[in-house]
């Protein structure tokens, strides 16, 4: 078995910390730290955030999450200075993560890294309060240890830190965290290399990490089943639509954030960017055959494969960072390969000017790539802000009117926004228009301020019971109504 030495290992993880400080440094350059919550966002902020009201919290959703802006917002820290605190941990957790991978794969950690952090899913996200990033990373730590002890000698601590952080995953996505923790068992039981103290960890802290989430769905919902079965509702889950989905993703390469697209029209770079993925990966397995150790990447492989297939073939909603749990772990043979063609090549080209071709190649087409992701992130992050910043105008608009009294707004779209800026309860718009007049007098009676916010193109007769207090600009020929109990 043919593994990385102690100084290629130290040399690899010196510029994993260039990586995450170019990470950093991209987000902060390239994206506004002053960006609006998204939906999810917004929703998430409002459970931990003082003075705020908090928004309907699904049973699909888990609160680990929220621990990320907890202390930042329970401190007096703005939106701002959280996206500066999520942006500089994750380019850490991308460090620690990635160099946990080194005594395996030696540089292949280095290129793995680079894959990862350099997609644009990677870099959006890096500052948004969103679990998916997190789980990614999560599961790259996780399964290097597993990967270290099928190629190297187990540590007695091998049990404990990866139950630990199957724990922190489940608390994070709990379904995603079952089948990330259900690959880390059954791939040693498959390769004859499971003990009972490992599956014992991990199960543990599996169900530790549900626990917060089983306790309190089950107090909410009045039983397990029915708590699971609403989030199966919600969560878009046990659907079977692969070829759909295939479709969406692929549209969905270069965004825009969340599908699905209503005529989906795959780009060039999707199917160029998935085949070259695929051949990193094939060069990766092939270096790991010839070097020993392929036991060891079929576990970011077969991880990779569970997370990736949960969400395109089980799961009927689109969004690319769904995937980046398995872009991650994929990007972890893919990285290998990378290595292998950059760095062998350019060490065998003595003789062999082709060799040094190849490495010359394969590095330009990254970097070209590095670059249009780069362009793709920044193009998607500024039209998700002028589509937030819409709702957070009337936001502040129905925040003033309420005049700090509780407050309670209906919106037809977005509604988690306008409800967090204005620090009102909120919900969507359902149902609520041919009950508004109804609905008014019940918040009145009980002491809170009713709104209404729609947006549309043109101005409409006001619901029975609501008269117009204000009008918000929207832009795209549209405009916010905002109405009040008459």
């Amino acid at each position: 078995m043919e593994l990385p030495r102690d100084a290629e290992i130290a040399t690899a993880r010196r510029p994993l910390a260039l990586v995450g400080l170019v990470f950093l440094a991209i987000q902060l350059a390239a994206f506004s730290l002053e960006r609006p919550p998204s939906w999810d966002e917004a929703i998430y902020l409002s459970q931990v955030s003082p003075d705020t009201e908090p928004l309907p919290f699904v049973a699909s959703r888990a609160r680990g999450i929220t621990l990320f802006a907890l202390p930042v917002l329970q401190l007096g820290g703005s939106l701002t200075i959280l996206r500066l605190f999520l942006a500089v941990a994750s380019a850490a957790a991308l460090v620690g993560a990635f160099r946990l991978w080194s005594p395996v794969i030696g540089a292949g950690a280095v290129a793995a890294a680079v894959l990862f952090a350099g997609a644009w899913p990677t870099l959006f996200y890096g500052s948004e309060l969103m679990p998916n990033l997190w789980l990614a990373l999560l599961a790259v730590a996780a399964t290097a240890i597993l990967a270290r002890r099928l190629g190297l000698r187990e540590r007695r601590s091998d049990e404990l830190v990866a139950g630990g952080l199957v724990a922190v995953a489940a608390m994070i996505r709990p379904l995603d965290a079952t089948v990330l923790a259900a690959t880390l068992v059954l791939l040693p039981v498959g390769l004859r290399r499971a003990t009972w103290s490992w599956v014992g960890f991990l199960v543990l802290g599996l169900a530790a990490g549900w626990a917060p989430w089983l306790v309190e769905m089950t107090a909410r919902f009045g039983s397990l089943g029915d708590a699971f079965a609403a989030a199966a509702r919600l969560g878009h889950t046990g659907r079977w639509s692969l070829v759909e989905n295939v479709e969406q993703y692929l549209a969905l390469s270069d965004g825009p954030s969340i599908g699905p697209v209503a005529h989906p029209q795959v780009p060039v770079s999707g199917p160029l960017w998935l085949l070259g993925l695929v051949v990193l990966v094939v060069m990766g397995l092939r270096e790991a055959h010839r070097r020993g150790f392929v036991r060891s990447l079929l576990v970011p492989v077969a991880a990779g494969a569970a997370l990736g297939a949960e969400y395109v073939v089980f799961t009927d909603a689109q969004a690319p960072r769904f995937l980046l749990p398995a872009f991650a772990l994929i990007a972890i043979p893919a990285g290998l390969g990378l290595a292998s063609i950059v760095i062998a090549s350019g060490a065998r080209a003595r003789g062999r000017p082709w060799r040094a071709a190849w490495a010359v190649i394969a590095s330009a087409l990254v970097g070209v790539w590095l670059i249009q992701q780069v362009v793709v992130a920044t193009r998607i992050e500024e039209d998700v802000t002028a589509q937030r910043a819409s709702a957070v105008r009337v936001g502040r608009q129905v925040r003033a009117l309420a005049a700090r009294q509780p407050c309670f707004v209906s919106s037809e779209s977005s509604f988690p926004i306008v409800a967090y800026v204005a620090r009102c309860r909120g919900s969507d718009l359902g149902e609520v228009l041919t009950s508004w007049e109804e609905r008014a007098e019940r918040l009145a009676r009980d002491g809170v301020r009713p709104f209404l916010a729609l947006r549309r193109a043109r101005k409409q007769d006001a619901p029975a019971g609501a008269v117009l207090v204000r009008t918000v600009p929207s832009g795209g020929g549209f405009a916010w109504y905002v109405y009040e109990r008459a």
